[in-house]
């Protein structure tokens, strides 16, 4: 509990939505890129990096590039703390990026997006999603670092789990929210994101993915419908 004597509130970009971090932008990055780091060279251990001129790697980075794009387009990255005691959008932790985009031989379908700008895609998000939903997916890892939930993340973890299952579904579908706003923003039509979640929904079903007894993560159907009450995600930007 002694990190509690270190915290701020932010407001998160896109949504104003004010918050609890505990960790400055600096420490954050430190940690998350140094356990990047590790976990880099298990994959690599493991040969499970594909080759950068893999066109599927050179197809992720493309659709990457143009949702990071979208990304320093449509938001100031210079509005952190400006001494006032009313908190602003915070997007100054987004500065100095060096972003490095991975495929890794993997089945599964999935991203991942570590703060400092670290992308991992998987094989089985490549073969099975259409380029729109992969830069969905993508935009929705980049909506959580956006967001800063892993720091906020931190500060619930104290808490017991049926305490802040609501909070980790908040974060999700507020990621779903950027995402769908930085997927047009990028140049997709973000219906994309509805498509997203219902082919996601069907490759469950087809091999039969069990959800786990307490999901951290809300239902398709609830992302979805979370998605089409906000309007603001519809708008192209």
């Amino acid at each position: 509990m002694a990190a509690l004597r270190h915290y701020d509130r932010e407001v998160v970009p896109y949504t104003n939505r004010t918050h609890i971090v505990i960790r400055s932008p600096q420490s954050e990055r430190q940690l998350w890129e140094s356990r990047y780091t590790k976990q880099k060279k298990i994959w690599a251990s493991e040969s499970r990096i594909v080759d950068p001129l893999h066109p599927d790697s050179v197809r992720v980075r493309r659709i990457a590039e143009k949702v990071i794009r979208a990304t320093y387009r449509t938001l100031p990255i210079n509005s952190s703390h400006d001494g006032t005691k009313s908190p602003k959008r915070q997007t100054s932790h987004l500065e100095g990026f060096e972003w490095e985009v991975i495929l890794l031989n993997d089945h599964d379908h999935n991203a991942l997006c570590a703060p400092g700008g670290h992308i991992a895609v998987t094989a089985g998000l490549v073969e099975q999603f259409t380029d729109a939903e992969i830069a969905f997916c993508i935009a929705h890892e980049i909506g959580h670092i956006v967001a800063r939930h892993y720091s906020e993340i931190l500060y619930a973890k104290w808490f017991p789990l049926p305490l802040i299952l609501p909070f980790f579904q908040r974060s999700e579908m507020e990621a779903d929210h950027i995402g769908t706003l930085l997927l047009g923003a990028a140049g997709f039509h973000p219906y994309t994101s509805l498509l997203f979640f219902r082919k996601a929904a069907m490759i469950e079903r087809a091999f039969w993915v069990p959800r786990v007894s307490i999901p951290l993560h809300p239902s398709h159907k609830r992302r979805v419908e979370h998605i089409c009450t906000n309007p603001k995600s519809w708008r192209r930007r």
